[in-house]
């Protein structure tokens, strides 16, 4: 198993804060496993890598990874493009279509943003987790798929729950285990280690150096 330090220069992570390298012993010890995974924390503290940290040590890693950012894709879409859909289920549809869910059969997807969803998606969601199936648009029979999920949002589900926008029974099963990564603030000492990483390579872009 590689020590922290080597998976920090793979994955180009800087930073030592103790806080941080909690956050990625935590990725490297569920890895293995097919537990969910709920990343958490603020815009910006590099939630996307963590996932590809955790698909790299699990047994799927020579399968197929793929990341869904749920916030970027059009709600008229979104469930054709998570999903997919039969030839001729609606206008547009002009072939068979597979969702990225079927395409990462055997291997990880990682849903970004997921406080994002649509309350009516969530419960297809929940159906893969519970059964491992789900219905395309516009068939009739279910699509079974053995796909490992990672999710991640800056948002408090918590919250959403109360206000009705999140599920909380879709919550307690993405959330099986969690993942927190500091803000900045929260880890002071590195921003001089960060200042300087940034100082080196915007010199060695503008050749400087």
């Amino acid at each position: 198993m590689e020590d922290i330090r080597t998976i920090k220069q793979r994955f180009e992570i800087i930073g030592n804060d103790i806080k941080l390298n909690r956050a990625i012993e935590k990725a490297v010890q569920v890895a293995p496993t097919d537990f969910t995974v709920l990343i958490t924390g603020e815009s910006g503290v590099g939630k996307e890598i963590f996932p590809r940290i955790i698909h790299s040590f699990s047994t799927r890693k020579h399968a197929q990874y793929i990341a869904v950012n749920c916030g970027g894709i059009p709600e008229g879409t979104i469930d054709s493009e998570l999903f997919g859909h039969e030839k001729g289920s609606f206008t547009g549809a002009l072939s068979d279509r597979k969702g990225y869910f079927e395409v990462s059969d055997g291997g990880t997807i990682f849903l970004d943003e997921i406080g994002e969803m649509a309350f009516e998606l969530q419960a297809k969601l929940l159906r893969i987790l519970e059964t491992g199936e789900y219905i395309k648009i516009g068939d009739t029979k279910p699509t079974r798929v053995n796909v490992r999920i990672i999710a991640a949002t800056n948002r408090n589900l918590q919250e959403e729950i109360k206000e009705g926008c999140f599920r909380e029974d879709l919550f307690y099963r993405l959330s099986v285990f969690q993942v927190h990564l500091p803000a900045l603030r929260e880890r002071a000492g590195d921003i001089s280690i960060l200042a300087a990483a940034f100082a080196k390579s915007f010199s060695e872009k503008l050749s400087y150096s």
